[in-house]
C-alpha cells in the first residue's frame, strides 16, 4: 500500500513539473504540425493516453533535472574563469596602489565581473535566476504543500528554465507578440487606475470623516501625476525628459533610504501595472501584496542593473550583439514589440544606457549626489512600455484603432 501510495505521488509531481525543456539560452520555437485523427478510430482509449501523457512528464521532468544540472556544471566554469580574472586584477592593484586595504581589495574586486563573454555573464544571470526559483520551490514544497500544486497550475512561471511549461503551439502569435498584448493591456488598465484614483474616493475612504484632507491630497497626485504623464507622451525626446521630470526624486545630496530604494512609495497603480508587464496577467497578482509585487519587480531590476553595468564596465559593442540577444534585452526592459529591426533596437538599448547608467554616474560623479537606479529603472520601464502600446506595430489591434482617432459622424 505504502509503495503504491509513493508511486502516485512521484507521478503527480511529474505531471505538476511538465513542461518542456528551454535552455538558459533559449532559441526560437516554431510550432509543428500535429496530425489530427478525424474518423475517431484511433486516441480513445483513456488509460493509454494517461498512461502515454505520465511517461512524457516523466522523461520530461528526467531531462529537465540533467539539464539544470549541467547547467550548473557550466556556470562553475564560467566563474572559474572569473576567479581567474579576478586574481590577475588583484596582482596588479597590489603593484599599483599599495595603499588599498584587504576590505577595500575585496569591495572593488567583488564588483568586477571581467574576463568572460556578455553570453556568458547572460548564462549566469540566468543560473542565478533559476536557482533562486528552485529554492523557493523547495521552501513552498515544505512550507505549503497544498498550496504548491495550485501554484504550479495558476502560475507556472516560478518554474525554472529547464521546466518551463511548453510554449502555445496554437500558431495564433508568436512570444513577441504575447508580450506586445498583454503590456498594452497593462498600460491601458494602469493608466484606467490612474484617472479613477484622481477623481474618484474609494468606498473606505468615504467612511473615514477624519481622513478628507489627506485623501484629496493623493488624489491631488494621482492627477499631477496624470497630467505628467500625458506631458510625456505628447512631447518628442519622451525619455529624457521623463528623466527631467522625476530629478528631484531620483538625485537626492544625501545616501538614498532603503525606503527609497525599495520603491514603497510608489502608487500601488503603478506597482500593478510595471508587475503585470513583467510577469504577464495571472490569478496571484489579484490578492498578492504589495510588499510581494515590490520585491519581484525589484529582483527584476537587479538582474537589469546587474546587466548593464556588465555592458558598460566592459565595454561590449552593442553592434556585436546577436538578434537573438538584442531582442532578450529589449524584451526585458520593455522596449519595443513586434516588426523592430536591429538597428531600431541597438538604438533604444544605447538610450537606455544612457539615460539609466552613464548620465547619472557622471553627475554623480560631478556633483557627489546620489542617485536612485531602481527607481530611475522603474521609471524607464514603464516609458518604454507605453511607447511600446502606442506603436503602429503593437499587437492588440484593438487598442491600435483606438490610437488613430475617430472618423467625422454623420
Amino acid at each position: 500500500m505504502w509503495a503504491s501510495a509513493t508511486f502516485f505521488k512521484v507521478v503527480a509531481l511529474a505531471v505538476l513539473f511538465d513542461g518542456a525543456l528551454s535552455s538558459a539560452v533559449t532559441a526560437p520555437v516554431s510550432a509543428t504540425p500535429v496530425a489530427v485523427d478525424t474518423d475517431g478510430s484511433g486516441g480513445g482509449n483513456f488509460v493509454v493516453q494517461m498512461f502515454g501523457y505520465v511517461k512524457d512528464s516523466l522523461v520530461r521532468t528526467v531531462d529537465g533535472t540533467k539539464e539544470m544540472w549541467a547547467n550548473h556544471g557550466r556556470c562553475k566554469q564560467i566563474r572559474v574563469k572569473q576567479k581567474e580574472y579576478r586574481e590577475k586584477l588583484q596582482k596588479q592593484w597590489e603593484f599599483e596602489e599599495k595603499g588599498l586595504t584587504p576590505k577595500e581589495m575585496r569591495q572593488r574586486l567583488s564588483k568586477v565581473n571581467g574576463g568572460i563573454t556578455y553570453d556568458e555573464f547572460v548564462f549566469l544571470v540566468k543560473g542565478k535566476e533559476d536557482r533562486g526559483k528552485l529554492m523557493n520551490m523547495v521552501f513552498l514544497m515544505w512550507g505549503a504543500p497544498r498550496f504548491f500544486p495550485y501554484a504550479l497550475m495558476f502560475y507556472p512561471e516560478i518554474l525554472p528554465g529547464p521546466f518551463a511549461p511548453l510554449p502555445d503551439a496554437s500558431g495564433k502569435e508568436s512570444k513577441l507578440q504575447k508580450l506586445s498584448r498583454e503590456r498594452t493591456h497593462a498600460v491601458i488598465r494602469t493608466m484606467l487606475a490612474i484617472e479613477t484614483e484622481a477623481r474618484s474616493v474609494p468606498a473606505l475612504a468615504k467612511l473615514n470623516i477624519f481622513g478628507k484632507k489627506k485623501q484629496a491630497r493623493q488624489m491631488d497626485n494621482m492627477d499631477s501625476l496624470g497630467k505628467t504623464i500625458s506631458q510625456i507622451m505628447v512631447t518628442p525626446g519622451g525619455g529624457a525628459l521623463a528623466m527631467n521630470t522625476m530629478e528631484d526624486v531620483l538625485y537626492s545630496p544625501g545616501k538614498i533610504t532603503r525606503a527609497q530604494e525599495r520603491l514603497v512609495k510608489v502608487p500601488k497603480c503603478i506597482t500593478n501595472g510595471i508587475m503585470a508587464a513583467i510577469d504577464g496577467p495571472n490569478a496571484f497578482q489579484s490578492f498578492m501584496p504589495q510588499f510581494m509585487k515590490r520585491g519581484q519587480i525589484l529582483n527584476h531590476i537587479q538582474k537589469l542593473n546587474d546587466i548593464d553595468n556588465f555592458l558598460i564596465d566592459e565595454g561590449v559593442d552593442l553592434d556585436s550583439l546577436s538578434t537573438a540577444r538584442l531582442l532578450e534585452a529589449c524584451s526585458d526592459r520593455m522596449i519595443g514589440g513586434p516588426g523592430q529591426n536591429d538597428e531600431e533596437m541597438r538604438e533604444h538599448l544605447k538610450n537606455w544606457l544612457n539615460l539609466g547608467v552613464i548620465q547619472p554616474a557622471q553627475r554623480c560623479k560631478e556633483t557627489g549626489e546620489f542617485f536612485n537606479y531602481n527607481l530611475a529603472k522603474m521609471a524607464l520601464m514603464g516609458f518604454y512600455c507605453v511607447s511600446g502600446a502606442r506603436d503602429d506595430r503593437s499587437a492588440s489591434y484593438l487598442s491600435r484603432s483606438m490610437y488613430l482617432g475617430q472618423a467625422k459622424l454623420e
